[in-house]
């Protein structure tokens, strides 16, 4: 497992399954601009409180204390609870505040949770040992348990996005009585050849694109399963990046390393200064300690009936989660309950930013439909 050493000054920034953002050596501009905004108080979230359902708390999840939000415009929603991607990104400066997820609020009441070992959720007195698959899903188990609890509900939709596909997919298989539906973005099925997959991809490109500072790049990767590292895997994202298999719609209008992104993280008043510098001594702590059991995971031999409804939404151009594996999955897949996939023509990795109309009308009216009209699954019409 790698464990190399950075300076306070270097950040890794990521996004869903090890969708890193690549390495970002930090100025001491950075730094200090953390710093002075650390007067800012944490736990903030001051844009949410006019909303009919607005909670947050740091709950004793699997012995340790995580960060779970909840926002939700009518309390007669059903309950939406999102396992968000990294595994490590840091999630509550971000989705919580975008305009997918504030529409999608009307719709239903959405748990955000910040995994153990990300953001909120990080200590350093959290065993590294517990950071495996069986705990994550042992986790959800009871972030879910808490939010029945909680809102008086019966049972939840989940909805997993990349690395959280990984881990949603196999809890519905073991519990499919506390969830209505189980819906996927970016869904993983077998990470490592999900990789090798990425790296032909970046090949074939640079090949076609003559690009000789990529075939160098990859030239010093070994596919080999035992000698592929998460180094490995983060230049093949840059690549993958700049060929669209992240971010199909705005690739060549965005950085891939986005500094807004950075200074988001280091300034928002979500976070405490503690939260701030765990983010720059400790940027790949959860890849790191979840990486040989990532390599090793395979949802066709670990989920492979899902006893819910069953939603894929899955991006036509997207790499680095591989369509072609989350096809495969799907037509695999045994659901006595039903099955969807829902392509997304206009997008890679995420849908629900990419072609978000869409989705909103999808999670509208399709998924929901066959709970409100007692349809079969394989009778509700999909949006083209």
């Amino acid at each position: 497992m790698l464990r190399n050493k950075f300076s306070i000054f270097s950040i890794l920034i990521t996004r869903n399954l090890l969708v890193y953002r690549s390495f970002l050596h930090f100025t001491g501009f950075l730094l200090m601009l953390s710093l002075w905004m650390s007067c800012a108080p944490a736990q903030r979230f001051p844009e949410f409180s006019g909303k009919q359902i607005h909670h947050f708390d740091m709950v004793k999840i699997g012995g340790v204390r995580q960060a779970v939000l909840i926002n939700g415009d009518r309390t007669d929603n059903p309950v939406l609870v999102f396992l968000h991607g990294g595994p490590g990104f840091p999630m509550l400066p971000f989705e919580p505040f975008s305009e997918s997820m504030r529409r999608l609020e009307s719709q239903y009441t959405v748990v955000y949770w910040e995994q153990r070992g990300t953001g909120k959720s990080f200590s350093r007195r959290l065993d590294r040992k517990s950071m495996n698959m069986e705990q994550f899903i042992s986790d959800t188990r009871e972030v879910i348990d808490y939010v029945r609890e909680f809102l008086n509900v019966d049972k939840v939709y989940l909805w997993g996005h990349s690395w959280g596909s990984n881990v949603g997919a196999i809890y519905a298989s073991r519990y499919p009585e506390t969830l209505h539906a189980y819906i996927s973005t970016g869904q993983s099925v077998d990470p490592f050849q999900n990789e090798r997959l990425a790296y032909e991809f970046v090949r074939d490109k640079a090949i076609q694109d003559n690009n000789p500072r990529a075939l160098r790049q990859l030239a010093r990767i070994d596919t080999i399963p035992e000698n592929y590292t998460l180094q490995n895997a983060l230049t093949i994202r840059k690549w993958v990046y700049r060929y669209g298999g992240i971010v199909y719609q705005t690739r060549d209008a965005r950085p891939y390393v986005d500094l807004r992104e950075i200074i988001t993280m280091l300034t928002t008043p979500v976070y405490s200064l503690g939260v701030r510098i765990n983010l720059l001594l400790n940027p790949y702590f959860s890849a790191e300690e979840l990486w040989e059991d990532l390599m090793e995971t395979n949802l066709l031999e670990q989920a492979p009936e899902i006893e819910v409804p069953v939603y894929f939404l899955v991006g036509r151009h997207d790499i680095i989660v591989s369509h072609y594996l989350a096809e495969k999955y799907f037509m695999e897949l045994s659901a006595p309950r039903g099955k969807k996939l829902i392509w997304f023509e206009e997008s890679a990795h995420r849908p629900f930013s990419e072609e978000k109309d869409k989705f909103l009308q999808i999670m509208k009216t399709t998924i929901p439909e066959y709970q409100i009209r007692g349809f079969s699954i394989d009778q509700i019409p999909v949006l083209p």
